[in-house]
């Protein structure tokens, strides 16, 4: 099965990446967790992943996706989380909360964040949660 990483929204709610896909919680059970792709209504994605109650092993997977999977972008949400956490509960400059999420991004991901103007954005959005 495909590993995958646990992350939140902009909302603090609970976000599934795998395989450059993000996921967000369609219904819960007692022993699963049904995870929908998180633009399944805008893009009539059918693309599903069923984890088990303690979000440790994905049990099943349909890849009945109408798109390609994007694993710049599942690196920005986590890139973002990071600020917003760090910009929460850390009292420092908005270059230093920056420098610091920084860390381990891939040279893709850093060129499309240039490229698309997103460190200008994020400043932006450190300024005016600080």
């Amino acid at each position: 099965m495909s590993t995958f990483i646990l992350s939140k929204t902009q909302r603090s709610k609970p976000l599934l990446l795998c395989n450059g896909l993000n996921y967000t919680i369609d219904k819960t059970t007692d022993d699963k967790i049904y995870w929908k792709y998180e633009f399944a209504r805008t893009l009539k994605c059918k693309g599903r992943v069923h984890t088990n109650s303690l979000n440790t092993i994905i049990s099943h997977e349909t890849n009945n996706h109408n798109h390609l999977g994007n694993a710049v972008s599942s690196e920005i949400r986590i890139f973002e989380e990071k600020i917003r956490d760090r910009t929460i509960n850390y009292n420092e400059s908005t270059q230093t909360i920056i420098d610091n999420c920084l860390t381990n991004l891939s040279d893709s991901t850093v060129l499309f964040c240039i490229y698309f103007g997103l460190f200008f954005f994020v400043s932006i959005l450190l300024v005016s949660i600080q």
